[in-house]
């Protein structure tokens, strides 16, 4: 349940504002509109303006763990087991946060561009859904079971 609430919270994460724009000398003057990184006026941007691909996948990465939550009120089997899904998914939106937020931030030209609040939310929610399919997989008995070396099926 854990990482079907913080699958939600990373989904409205996106329409938080994750980036704001300095309030540098060339914003105050009202540069051309090719500077604003966020648009002619706007001094924040979400995610979901500001990523056209990624943003799919951030969402697809927030409505996975009701899912599969779904399928294991519902007693379906997966090839994978439980939680281990969610946990490598919300680990792969972890990293592309991270590395969206403190390594490759987008940029505008003469312009410095922070972190906000929203940003902070969607790291700790993705981490979340990790974490809580992590949990998920060690009270099913932590993966799939072993079989001896050269055996098949």
């Amino acid at each position: 349940m854990t990482a079907v609430v913080a699958g939600f919270v990373l989904v409205l994460s996106l329409f938080l504002p994750w980036y704001s724009l300095g309030s540098g000398p060339d914003i105050a003057r009202g540069q051309e509109p090719a500077a604003w990184a966020c648009g002619i006026g706007d001094n924040s941007c979400t995610a979901f303006e500001t990523f056209q691909t990624l943003r799919w996948f951030w969402i697809v990465v927030g409505l996975a763990p009701l899912v599969l939550t779904f399928l294991a009120v519902r007693g379906l089997e997966t090839s994978w087991p439980r939680g281990e899904l969610t946990a490598i998914i919300g680990l792969i939106a972890f990293v592309l946060i991270f590395f969206n937020g403190l390594i490759d931030r987008p940029s505008g030209r003469d312009i410095q561009i922070g972190l906000t609040w929203g940003y902070f939310i969607a790291l700790l929610s993705s981490f979340t859904v990790f974490a809580a399919g992590a949990w998920g997989s060690l009270d099913h008995g932590g993966g799939a079971p072993r079989r001896p070396p050269g055996s098949f099926g």
